[in-house]
């Protein structure tokens, strides 16, 4: 009779001899009991690229022509309807893979006109693309596996461009907003949304180029849920102009 109560360790410092997929092996741990593991879901783990089910999203060209322009005068009154990018996870199945956001990173190629403050907004709804989606022409970025060794593709897609929205569903969840300067934004400003990383202090030059790093929660997407980005100022009268990455893992 096995006592799976009291699990054995080989224990060591040192890296154990590596054993070949699907073939059973000893557990490593530490001395006082501690198990060691893979940090998978926590941090910018390697261990997911090395499993194959991280994805690098980014423009389809790579020229002088890979920046995404948005919608023309987003304002505060435009908000949950005019995002400028959106995060869907087109697996259909109930049972399907879940995608969970890493960071999105947006540097200003041309600040809209007129706007006196340069904003943002997110939200969480579901019903899949269908659900949200009533006009505009967008960009669909390139999802790229960066595991050379892995032919797994991606569930999910990122729109980005003036994305028309129908209403918010019954089942939003408004995932924060905030100010990344109180002024119009400066061309070579870059905004860096970091999912579930710790709080960080933003140092914000007034007239100066100035990387935002805004900390967000974790955000799991289930199958036909979708995340959308939304960038607003006050006054603006023409679009914003950006170039555009992302990265997202799926499981």
């Amino acid at each position: 009779m096995t006592d799976f109560s009291n699990p054995t360790f080989l224990t060591g410092r040192g890296l154990p001899v590596p054993t070949s997929d699907n073939v059973r092996g000893p557990q490593r741990g530490s001395r006082l009991g501690d198990s060691y593991s893979i940090d998978v879901l926590g941090g910018r783990s390697h261990a997911l690229a090395d499993e194959g089910s991280y994805f690098y999203h980014q423009h389809p060209t790579i020229d002088a022509a890979t920046t995404v322009a948005g919608h023309a005068a987003p304002v505060l009154a435009d908000l949950y309807t005019k995002p400028f990018l959106v995060v869907t996870n087109t697996d259909a199945i109930s049972s399907g893979r879940r995608t969970y956001l890493d960071f999105i990173e947006l540097t200003v190629i041309t600040a809209g006109a007129s706007g006196t403050s340069d904003n943002w907004a997110a939200e969480c709804d579901t019903g899949g693309s269908g659900a949200r989606y009533s006009s505009g022409t967008l960009v669909r970025l390139t999802a790229v596996n960066p595991n050379m060794q892995s032919t797994n593709a991606n569930t999910s897609v990122i729109d980005c461009g003036p994305y028309v929205a129908k209403a918010a569903t019954t089942a939003q969840r408004k995932m924060g907003s905030g100010v990344f300067r109180p002024s119009i934004a400066i061309t070579g400003d870059k905004y860096l949304f970091v999912f579930g990383a710790p709080p960080v202090a933003n140092g914000v030059v007034a007239a100066a180029i100035t990387q935002h790093v805004i900390p967000m929660p974790p955000v799991i997407l289930g199958p036909n849920d979708m995340f959308l980005l939304h960038l607003y100022a006050p006054s603006q009268s023409a679009a914003g102009v950006y170039k555009v990455q992302a990265a997202c893992f799926e499981r």
